[in-house]
Order: C-alpha cells, then sequence, then structure tokens
C-alpha cells in the first residue's frame, strides 16, 4: 500500500448518522457560536439605530425637551435593516431607493453579490449604504404634508414606520424558511435512521463490496481497508465507442496552444474558466492512468496547456476584485490566501503531471507565473507545485479559518473545492513520498464531520465563515442534499467511509427507479430540477454528478438507470462523431465525458495509487498525429506495447513514433518488423482503420 492509501484507510468505517454532524440543535459548535456573536451585533444595532427614534417619541410625548434631528433618526433606521435609512427619509423617492435596496438588491440579487464579491462587503456594505442614505437623502426631495393633514409632524414620521415593517418584512420570513429546512432535515433523520443498515447493505449488494459500520471503533483500533478495496491489477483498458467519443471531446478541448481558449464557455459564476480546465485535467489524467498509461504525445501535451492556462488572466484574474472587496486587500495574488476554487481545483492537474509522465518542469522554480492583469504583464505571482501545495498545506495545518476548510469566494467554503484540493495533495504526498497530509488529516475530519455534516447525515454544500447564520447569505438556506453529489465521488479517496456512508443514505431515500428503467429523483421531477452553473431548471449538471459517483462506486443498477434518464432528458447531437448535448454548457459535458470514463474505483485509484509501474519501464507511444488518430488503448506488461488505434474517418496512413526501446533490438508487429535506433526509438507508418490492434513485441 503507498502511504496515502495507509493514511486514508483509517477512515474506511462508516459512521452511523449519529456519529457525526451538530451533537445538539441544527448547527455544530462552531456555527451556534459565530450564529450567537452575530445576532448579538445585530441586537446591538438595532438598540443604537433604534435609540434616536425612541427619544423622538419622547420628545413627541413631551417626556423629553430636546428635538432629535430626523436625519439621526434615520441613520439609525439604517443599521436595523438594508436601505432603513432611505426608506426612513419618508419622501416616496427615498422610500421607493430603501425598499429597492433591500428587496431586490439584498433579498433578490444579495445571494449573488455576498457570494461572488466577498460577504464582509457584501453584507456590511449594505447596512453602510443604509446608513448612509439617512444622513445623505433626508429632505432632497420635499414633499407639502400639510396638503396631506400631516403639519404638525414637520416631517414624515410613516418612514418609521416603514422602516420598522420592512426589517420584520424581511427577516421574519427568513426566519420561518430557516425553521421549514430544519423541520426538512428533521424529517429527514428521522427517515434515515432506522433505514441506515438497509441503505448500507443495498449498496453492498449492488457494488460487491463489504462495508465495515461503525467509525469510532474502527479508528480505535487503527483502520483498515473494507472488502473490496484493494489495489487494481496493472494494464490498462480499452476504450469502447462512446468512450473514445467522451476523449475525442476532452483532447479536442485541450490540445492547443497557451493562450487558445477558443470554444471555451464563460459560465455565469462560473467565469474565467477554471472549472472547466480542471474537469478536463481529471478526464486527461483518468484517461491515462487507465486506458492509456503508455501513450504521451499529445495527451502530455494537453496537460501542459492546461497547467499553463490557470496563470492566465482570464483564468486568475477575478481574484484581484474578489480579494480586494471580500478581504480589503490590494494583494492580486491568486494563490496565497483562501481561493480553493483556483489553488484547490487545479492541484490534482499540477501535481498529476509529474506523477503521471515523471517530467520534473512544474517542480522548477517560478514554472507557474500567474498573471491577474492582461494589461501587466511584467506583474506576475511565481510558483511552482510545492508552492501551491504549500500554500494549502499551511492553510490547513494553521487552521486559519473557523472551520478548517479553505474559503472559495470570499469567507464562503465549500466541501467540493476543498475535496478537490485534498485529492491533488494526495497526489503530491504519494508522488513525492511525504507525510504532509497525515500531520492535519485527523483534525480536517473532525472539522468536516462536525461542521458540514447536517443532522440528516448528508453533506452541506456550503459555511459561510464570518456570520454562522443561515441566511447570511440566504444561499443558505434551502434542503439540497443532492446539490453537490460530486463529493461523495471525490471524498471516497479522502474519508471513504464518511462518503460512502452519505451516498447510501442518498441512494436509498432520495432515488428510485421507474418502470422504464429510468432514475427519478423522489418528490421532484428531473425536468424541474434547478443548475447551479446555468441558473435555470435544467437536469443535466444533476445527471452528470450522479452518474460519475455512481460510476466511482460501481453502483451499475443506479448508474444504468441514470443513463435511461439521460436519454429522456438530454438530447444528444445529431452528428455521430460529436459526444456534445444539445443546450448542455461544456463543464457539464465535461463531467459526463468524466463519467463515461469511471469504473468502479477508478478515480480514487488514479489519486491513491498512480500509473502502472509499466507505464514508466515500458515502450510508450510518443506521436501520432491528431486529430485524425486517437488511441484507445496504449498498454505494457513489460518490453511490449499494445496499442489499439482509431480514427473516425476513413482508414488513413498515419506515421507513429515509439520510444522508451531497447536500443538496437529488433521488434515485431504483425506482418511488420523494424529495429530500434541508438536512441531506443522507432517511427513507423501504419495502417489505421475504426479500430486497429498493433502489438509490439521484441523479436524471439
Amino acid at each position: 500500500m503507498t502511504n496515502v492509501e495507509l493514511l486514508t484507510s483509517r477512515f474506511a468505517a462508516l459512521p452511523r448518522i449519529g456519529e457525526t454532524g451538530p451533537q445538539s440543535g441544527f448547527n455544530g459548535k462552531r456555527m451556534t457560536a459565530l450564529g450567537r456573536r452575530t445576532r448579538l451585533i445585530h441586537a446591538a444595532l438595532c438598540v443604537i439605530g433604534l435609540a434616536p427614534f425612541a427619544l423622538w417619541l419622547l420628545y413627541l410625548l413631551k417626556l423629553v425637551s430636546f428635538k432629535v434631528p430626523p436625519q439621526l433618526v434615520a441613520v439609525g433606521f439604517g443599521l436595523v435593516v438594508p436601505g432603513g435609512g432611505f426608506i426612513a427619509c419618508g419622501e416616496p423617492v427615498t422610500v421607493a431607493i430603501g425598499l429597492f435596496i433591500c428587496f431586490w438588491l439584498w433579498k433578490k440579487r444579495g445571494m449573488m453579490i455576498q457570494d461572488f464579491l466577498g460577504s464582509f462587503m457584501g453584507i456590511v456594505g449594505f447596512w453602510a449604504l443604509g446608513a448612509a442614505g439617512g444622513l445623505l437623502a433626508f429632505g432632497w426631495y420635499s414633499w407639502d404634508y400639510a396638503a396631506f393633514g400631516l403639519a404638525p409632524f414637520g416631517y414624515a414620521p410613516w418612514g418609521y414606520a416603514a422602516a420598522v415593517g420592512t426589517a420584520f418584512a424581511l427577516f421574519v420570513p427568513y426566519e420561518l424558511q430557516v425553521r421549514r429546512m430544519y423541520k426538512q432535515m428533521s424529517a429527514a433523520r428521522d427517515e434515515r435512521l432506522p433505514l441506515f443498515d438497509d441503505a448500507v447493505a443495498e449498496l453492498d449488494a449492488a457494488t460487491g463490496d463489504r462495508s465495515i459500520v461503525g467509525e469510532k471503533e474502527f479508528r480505535q483500533n487503527g483502520g483498515g481497508v473494507r472488502s473490496g478495496d484493494t489495489a487494481k491489477e496493472p494494464g490498462a483498458d480499452e476504450l469502447d465507442d462512446e468512450q473514445l467519443l467522451a476523449a475525442r471531446y476532452l483532447l479536442e478541448a485541450t490540445v492547443r496552444e497557451k493562450g487558445d481558449f477558443d470554444g471555451f464557455e464563460h459560465l455565469f459564476g462560473l467565469a474565467d474558466y477554471r472549472y472547466q480546465l480542471s474537469v478536463y485535467g481529471y478526464g486527461l489524467m483518468l484517461l491515462h492512468a487507465k486506458y492509456l498509461p503508455n501513450f504521451e504525445g499529445y495527451l502530455k501535451k494537453a496537460h501542459r496547456f492546461l497547467i499553463e492556462s490557470y496563470s492566465d488572466p482570464r483564468t486568475c484574474g477575478y481574484w484581484a476584485k474578489q480579494a480586494k472587496v471580500g478581504y480589503l486587500s490590494n494583494n492580486p495574488d491568486p494563490i496565497v490566501k483562501a481561493n480553493v476554487m483556483l489553488s484547490g481545483w487545479m492541484m490534482p492537474v499540477v501535481a498529476g503531471y509529474r506523477d503521471q509522465y515523471g517530467d520534473d518542469e512544474y517542480e522548477k522554480e517560478a514554472s507557474i507565473r500567474f498573471q491577474p492583469f492582461a494589461d501587466k504583464p511584467e506583474e506576475t505571482y511565481d510558483y511552482n507545485s510545492a508552492g501551491v501545495f504549500g500554500v494549502l498545506y499551511r492553510q490547513y495545518k494553521n487552521h486559519e479559518y473557523p472551520y478548517m476548510l479553505i474559503p472559495c469566494e470570499p469567507h464562503v467554503a465549500f466541501p467540493a473545492c476543498n475535496s478537490v484540493a485534498l485529492l491533488g495533495m494526495l497526489v503530491y504526498d504519494r508522488d513525492h513520498g511525504t507525510d504532509y497530509c497525515a500531520g492535519f488529516w485527523d483534525e480536517l475530519y473532525d472539522n468536516l464531520q462536525s461542521d458540514f455534516i447536517e443532522i440528516d447525515g448528508t453533506m452541506a454544500l456550503r459555511r459561510q465563515y464570518q456570520y454562522g447564520l443561515r441566511h447570511l447569505p440566504s444561499s443558505q438556506i434551502g434542503y439540497m442534499p443532492l446539490a453537490d453529489v460530486q463529493n461523495y465521488m471525490h471524498f471516497s479517496a479522502i474519508f471513504p467511509g464518511l462518503a460512502r456512508r452519505c451516498y447510501a443514505l442518498v441512494r436509498k431515500t432520495l432515488l428510485s427507479i421507474d418502470a422504464d428503467g429510468a432514475a427519478q429523483v423522489n418528490g421532484q421531477p428531473w425536468d424541474m430540477m434547478f443548475n447551479m452553473f446555468t441558473m435555470k431548471p435544467d437536469p443535466s449538471t444533476q445527471i452528470a454528478m450522479l452518474e460519475l459517483t455512481a460510476a466511482e462506486y460501481g453502483d451499475l443498477p443506479v448508474y444504468d438507470a441514470l443513463r435511461v434518464a439521460e436519454s429522456r432528458f438530454l438530447a444528444k447531437s445529431k452528428d455521430p462523431t460529436s459526444f456534445k448535448f444539445k443546450d448542455v454548457n461544456s463543464l457539464t459535458v465535461a463531467y459526463i465525458a468524466l463519467a463515461r470514463l469511471i469504473k468502479k474505483g477508478y478515480w480514487s485509484d488514479v489519486i491513491l495509487r498512480g500509473m502502472p509501474e509499466t507505464s514508466k519501464t515500458g515502450p510508450v507511444l510518443t506521436d501520432c498525429p491528431f486529430p485524425d488518430v486517437i488511441p484507445a488503448k496504449a498498454s505494457s506488461s513489460g518490453d511490449d506495447l499494445d496499442l489499439v488505434l482509431t480514427t473516425s474517418g476513413e482508414p488513413v496512413a498515419a506515421g507513429i513514433r515509439i520510444e522508451r526501446l531497447k536500443p538496437g533490438a529488433r521488434y515485431a508487429y504483425g506482418a511488420g518488423a523494424f529495429t530500434a535506433d541508438a536512441d531506443g526509438a522507432a517511427t513507423l507508418t501504419v495502417e489505421v482503420g475504426r479500430r486497429t490492434a498493433i502489438h509490439i513485441v521484441p523479436e524471439a
């Protein structure tokens, strides 16, 4: 077993629902403490903000002799509710502005502002704007109050009542929504507790494994490996026709020159290409390790394109703005702090390059030069693989954030982004023979299971690190146990027992198979499924995430049923040589392509065990023409090279190059033979049809 297999196998047992998540209430201890602090701060702001209003009432009742300036009263209401200062001014225009701030900017668009511009300015900024509005806007639009019988007041006290009403109209529904969510979670927990053993048994029956249940006792006894979680035999599979289309899709997106982003999509909220680059990269890593371990050529070129694209300003430049707004920092370095949505997502691709090709290119100093500004090419922030790893390690080891996981957008942490960061760190540790991950793994598990697991046993989509309240931002409201089901695939290599437990519960209680063999999400039609990539009803991403997760667990009954649902709701391209789907974005298609390539345990195997040994010692195909020829298989059992070459069109005479042969040795393939040159290489011309097998072996 590799060092990282030994580390992660200690977490192979499935914890029962009561062993994880909040031990009382609905939130972990740290989140509860932050929420209590936030409520106290808001209560203090309300007391301070309403004090001028109270003094105004006392003056109106002739209980005090001094008159509070109406501007001060309006400013106070700005501390109570976003936009309150404008509303308290009482003028039609200012009330309209205040209501716009409160119910459109804050309630409707605030989640987006808070998630993508930073939760500090995105939340505190609203309060500051409302308070400033009371000071600046008072009296800038004059009303004739006498005409409305309000002359005794001298200004519009009804604005004060409107501000109070607005506060109730904003915050009471939030609290009710959160309580409804808690009620749903409680009902889900009550449903799952008696079904737990059945859920695990049914998943085991589908996958051929035997799970170990009872996480605490298992860890106390030193851990181990569950049945079925064993190293895979060396060798490689051959891509079938559908997998070939998936591979071609990934390669056509990535076999290109540095800076060429033609065809990449600018997805709202998922812009700047970082996620597309990463999912393409995971697909290429799996393609290389499991199907083409003895092929480099343009596959290696594609891997380099991905790494070099992370440093392009179109990929990393967004952080300069987010750091300024979210952390009040002028440092545009996209790696040094937080931003695991870049550093984390790229880590498996960066660490995987050396692991898969034995090439130290990105181990060199300043080999990855991040350029945040397109108009300032001289301003770069220089890293290498160890540098990116070191920043991630520092943040985890030093526990720099409240619940330990590294934030993506400022102050907002997603288990999904952290999962890929951790996968990349495992690859780095295994490839370099180091044990950095072991230094924080136990503490990380304790933080994850206590603060990112809900009471029903599923994994939370996100957590906010400043406020501890579900409605700050409101994107945390809502019971969405399938929102990021890819977590259960990625965490299967990190904390396998917890991930398997989560998937078993989702599989048992949320998924079913209808009479036509199609997977269904209980209680939610596929065509009403909300897609967080496109921000509209669209089942494509949910289907893709479930497919790749079921495939990784070897859950063929669910995977096959998901494929039926896919055929029903996603329209494939009419071009038989294309892997694309109608109205499905490129990121989701990349996930579907990845799902096509995964078989049971493949992704965990790529992370924890890496490439077959013969990929580093046996002959290797280093060149064939792209896109005319794509290998469906390239592997070696020692001194041979087993190739299956394909073309999507007419047969072609293709030049191929083989290296890592024995210098001067004779080799045979089919009816032909050749002699390796003094460098152990040979260039051949072969006829390639739809699927051509070429087995190169030393002559006897």
